[in-house]
């Protein structure tokens, strides 16, 4: 196996750490490969998407983060039926009802996941 490293803060291990123990996993590198199975999934899922797309996105990210989160859904605004805006703790969290053409929503997400801190999910209707 390769060993890799990952970077995060103390409260995101300690969630990290309570959500395996919790799912009965005997190992973090078990858990890790858990979810980056998960991720890779997820992810094949949203490249393979054809068509017409209809889907709720959440999207979590940190206060700091609100104007460029906001600066790239303004950018599609032809595929933004509707977005609610909340604010959770210290975090912000938008949800947003998306309908168009699969490469402009896949483009959407990829913009939205590329920044740091920024944390997504969907749901397809």
């Amino acid at each position: 196996m390769v060993v890799i490293s990952v970077s995060l803060s103390a409260r995101e291990l300690r969630e990290f750490e309570d959500v395996a123990r919790q799912a009965g996993f005997s190992s973090r590198s078990d858990a890790v490969r858990d979810a980056l199975s998960l991720f890779v999934s997820n992810n094949n899922w949203v490249n393979e998407m054809e068509g017409r797309v209809s889907c709720a996105v959440s999207v979590i990210y940190a206060d700091r983060k609100k104007h460029h989160v906001h600066e790239v859904i303004h950018q599609y605004a032809d595929i933004v039926h509707s977005s609610m805006h909340t604010h959770l703790e210290h975090r912000c969290v938008e949800q947003i009802v998306l309908d168009g053409p699969s490469e402009e929503v896949r483009k959407l997400l990829s913009e939205l996941s590329s920044h740091k801190d920024v944390r997504i999910a969907m749901n397809l209707f």
